[in-house]
């Protein structure tokens, strides 16, 4: 059972460490989060439901049996040492909705948001932290590039929260990096939030560029890195532009988007990436249930203009 994402978190959280590795390796197996959330009891979600950590350090489905729910001290404890005790440090992510932290690892906020301009300046009053576990499935991507001949052109990855887009990511890198099915490409990985690359190996032909925004980190690797493939996670509506600028530059883009399985070309933002001709392959994911797992290969090549100007 893949239980090193989880005991690599469980082993940044000093306060709860003993008992996180004390779960029974099935629960870590599965789990997708760690959630902290102020006045209850913390909870392990993944692919089987809902768990609740015991004092014993075991998981259990009852709330009777779970450990006392999470105070306000507590939490500000743990959002500090996640942040290394340098809030300010950290202030852009924040903006964001997260803080990364141990080089791999990313912990989701919620909390009141501080306005200016309409945009959020910052978030007070931490309510929630949710700590995403990593995971490495070597050989996941195996199936793109046997069936298609090998990756010709960009590929666009769609899928819902936690069905693994990032580890499909990951091991698509690493392939086109060791040459496992055709000559090895120079990969550029731009790892805004450090979770693609994390502790792993994505082989000797891959640059990483972390905390590096999308639009910036596009231009760097263009410029100065002379890919011949780009990897980046999670596109949203502000990435369309630099993404369009870096499909004319001649480099293969391989990136992915949330979307449930049935509603790629039901997005708009989906369907303007779709149209840029960047993406001649769209990818969907199976799901929840099995994270990493492609569900269905689809070519593009017939769709060369965008369907919409709006985004979502």
């Amino acid at each position: 059972m893949d239980t090193m994402g989880f005991d690599r978190i469980a082993r940044e959280l000093p306060a709860y460490r003993d008992r996180l590795l004390g779960v029974e390796d099935s629960v870590k197996a599965q789990a997708f989060d760690i959630r902290f959330c102020l006045g209850q009891p913390v909870s392990l979600c993944g692919r089987d439901g809902i768990f609740f950590l015991t004092e014993g350090g075991g998981a259990t489905r009852a709330l009777t049996g779970a450990l006392p729910a999470v105070t306000a001290e507590e939490l500000q404890a743990l959002f500090l040492q996640v942040c290394g005790h340098s809030v300010f440090s950290h202030e852009e992510e924040i903006r964001q909705g997260y803080v990364s932290f141990g080089g791999f690892c990313r912990a989701g906020l919620c909390g009141t948001a501080v306005l200016e301009n309409g945009k959020i300046k910052t978030l007070r009053d931490i309510t929630t932290l949710v700590f995403r576990i990593p995971r490495e499935r070597q050989g996941c991507g195996d199936r793109l590039f046997l069936e298609t001949g090998g990756l010709t052109g960009g590929v666009l990855i769609a899928g819902e929260p936690s069905s693994g887009k990032t580890t499909l990511l990951r091991d698509i890198a690493r392939s086109l990096s060791l040459g496992k099915f055709a000559p090895a490409k120079r990969v550029a990985v731009l790892d805004q939030r450090g979770e693609i690359s994390g502790p792993w190996d994505l082989g000797p032909c891959t640059d990483v560029l972390r905390g590096c925004p999308k639009a910036l980190g596009l231009d760097i690797a263009l410029r100065m890195l002379s890919p011949e493939v780009v990897v980046c996670d999670e596109l949203a509506p502000e990435d369309f532009a630099p993404l369009q600028k870096a499909a004319f530059s001649g480099v293969t883009l391989i990136a992915s988007v949330h979307a449930a399985p049935g509603d790629l070309l039901r997005r708009p933002l989906c369907r303007r990436l779709l149209g840029t001709g960047a993406f001649s392959l769209a990818v969907t994911l199976a799901g929840r249930g099995h994270p990493g797992e492609i569900a269905a290969i689809e070519s593009m090549q017939g769709l060369t203009s965008p369907c919409a100007e709006d985004s979502r």
